[in-house]
């Protein structure tokens, strides 16, 4: 497992990733992009501008002129509930009358 360093010419690091999130490049010439974005691994470590990534891909280090972006794995943030089963509670500590009208949810089954 080859790890190389990524140092972003930003001094801040977007603030949705994190390590676990894939890696990839691709070359852009005038604000257009010239070839298709080629992932070239795992984040493993953030620490200020420096990204560490898991050559895992056997990409090689990527060169500065290369545009870097992320991608989250759908398994891991997903945003619906998991499962078979909820229990929900609803509490009105107000001493003041309220309402419910509505409630929805979004279950997903998680084996199947």
């Amino acid at each position: 497992m080859a790890i190389f360093e990524i140092v972003l010419k930003s001094s801040q690091v977007n603030p949705s990733m994190q390590i676990g999130d894939a890696a990839y490049t691709c070359s852009v010439s005038n604000g257009i992009v010239t070839n298709e974005p080629e992932a070239i691994g795992v984040i493993t470590n953030i620490v200020g501008s420096t990204i560490s990534v898991d050559d895992s891909l056997g990409s090689g280090t990527p060169s500065s002129d290369e545009f870097f972006f992320f991608s989250k794995s759908i398994e891991a943030n997903e945003s619906s509930l998991k499962g078979y089963y909820a229990d929900v509670t609803f509490k009105n500590e107000s001493k003041k009358y309220a309402e419910l009208f509505a409630i929805s949810s979004e279950v997903i089954p998680s084996s199947k």
